[in-house]
């Protein structure tokens, strides 16, 4: 049961994030569109239609173009861009030269070297199981028509089922903080779907930079690319450093090694930071809790680790500032 959990809660996750996109060009379309003689504006589930009409006609073009090259790059270019650039040969004449020419002691340089061998090694190993989980979970691709569906009935129908639920609770301090909870919650989750956009755009940003810097072709339509692929944890990096390090087999490493301090720069440093400005988790909690979720459950544990330490700050949050209400009133009746 647990992977069949794991997964309905990821294709939940990704019905939100979907949800959060979409609603700036759905809100716009409900606004300014208008029929009829009348002019009455468009019903909001005719506004999400049109908005989906758009995209899937967009999407239906671009995979059009693109099913053979993503096809053909997941079967034949990924692995031979693996076996360039962590092929043992290659890996030892690159470190070689990476030491030969530092004046460094006899002794350090092996050390060194060595442990830059052992580094490069366990990395290729990562690279190998990521790769090989991208071409296993193709067979569930079919699965990715769900979060459209689910994020409709969240556009459509999340107002009214917000306003039913709390008319649920009692009158008075409960269904004010059920209403400031769902408030909350949504906060949470829309500064989660800012953040990853945020970080996004400053991946793009920095590879433009660095494919520039290595002169690869199309350096700044990769660096779209990789702001895109950001959203996609592990696998979304892995294939744009295959896809760069293919693109300059000269300085396959060098790009690869650039790329992977990049990595640990934004996942140490701005990721956190852009996390706690949008939901409020300092920065040494995000890094915990992801760690924790590569830990569990590797790439589908980083998917839903940021959002449940949200959701879960956010629970406790409200429960302490209700339990300490609960006592007050209590404490006065008594009195």
């Amino acid at each position: 049961m647990l992977p069949v959990i794991e997964g309905a809660c990821i294709l939940l996750l990704l019905a939100a994030f979907f949800a959060y996109v979409v609603a700036p060009a759905v809100d716009a379309v409900s606004r300014r569109l208008r029929l009829g003689p009348r002019q009455r504006p468009v019903s909001r589930p005719a506004a999400i239609l049109l908005v989906y009409g758009v995209l899937i006609a967009s999407g239906a073009i671009a995979w059009r173009a693109a099913a053979p090259i993503v096809q053909r790059w997941v079967r034949v270019t990924a692995p031979a861009v693996l076996e360039s650039v962590f092929s043992g040969g290659n890996r030892a004449v690159a470190v070689d030269r990476l030491y030969g020419g530092l004046p460094l002691p006899g002794r350090i340089k092996g050390v060194a070297a060595r442990t830059t061998d052992t580094v490069l090694a366990y990395i290729e190993e990562e690279v190998r199981a990521a790769l090989s989980d991208v071409v296993g979970a193709a067979r569930y691709v079919r699965w990715l028509v769900v979060p459209p569906v689910v994020a409709f009935l969240l556009l459509a129908y999340a107002p009214g089922f917000r306003r039913s639920a709390l008319r649920a609770l009692p009158h008075g301090h409960l269904r004010w903080r059920g209403d400031e909870y769902l408030r909350d919650v949504n906060s949470a989750l829309a500064g989660y779907v800012r953040a990853q956009l945020a970080g996004g755009a400053v991946i793009a940003v920095a590879c433009a930079a660095i494919f520039s810097l290595f002169q690869l072709p199309y350096a700044m339509s990769m660096g779209i690319l990789a702001g895109v692929l950001e959203l996609v944890p592990v696998i979304g990096p892995l294939t744009v450093a295959l896809i760069a390090a293919g693109l300059a087999p000269q300085n396959a490493l060098a790009v690869v090694i650039v790329l992977a301090a990049l990595r640990v720069v934004q996942d140490l440093l701005v990721y956190p930071r852009l996390i706690r400005s949008r939901m409020h988790l300092s920065p040494v909690a995000v890094i915990l809790v992801v760690w924790c979720g590569a830990a569990l459950n590797g790439a589908a544990g980083v998917v839903l680790a940021i959002p449940f330490a949200g959701l879960l700050s956010v629970s406790l949050r409200h429960w302490r500032e209700y339990r300490a209400i609960e006592r007050l009133v209590r404490t006065r009746h008594e009195g």
